[in-house]
């Protein structure tokens, strides 16, 4: 079994499908969960997952969006008039408590699957 290389979580501002799928990657190696291990528990395959850690185009949005739900990264909009001080109030949280951004607990990332399948046993 490969290991799993922890990768640090890029700026939460995200602006494209690149950062959104740095921030997916980031949360899921934070976790130590594989590649295919992230895929399978989501129900997808190994190549659309790494299609989203790439930040390609062709990722159906729910699933993006359950993905990072699964692996505990919070998504949230604001309307660009508002987007500098969103800006400004992360990086403020972010340069005071650093470990948000990649201190990704392995309990709470377990994909969506095996909370079903724990609380309906």
């Amino acid at each position: 079994m490969r290991r799993v290389v922890r990768e640090p979580f890029p700026d939460p501002m995200v602006r494209d499908a690149i950062a959104f799928g740095q921030a997916i990657r980031a949360a899921r190696t934070a976790a130590s969960i594989s590649l295919e291990t992230a895929a399978d528990a989501l129900g997808i395959s190994k190549a659309t997952m790494s299609d989203l850690e790439n930040g390609r185009g062709t990722v159906a949005l729910g699933t993006a969006l359950r993905a990072a739900q699964d692996l505990g990264v919070a998504c949230f909009t604001t309307p660009l008039a508002s987007q500098l001080e969103a800006a400004r109030a992360l990086q403020d949280v972010r340069s005071g408590n650093p470990e948000p951004w990649g201190g990704i607990d392995a309990k709470r990332a377990r994909p969506a699957s095996r909370r079903q399948t724990e609380t309906s046993e």
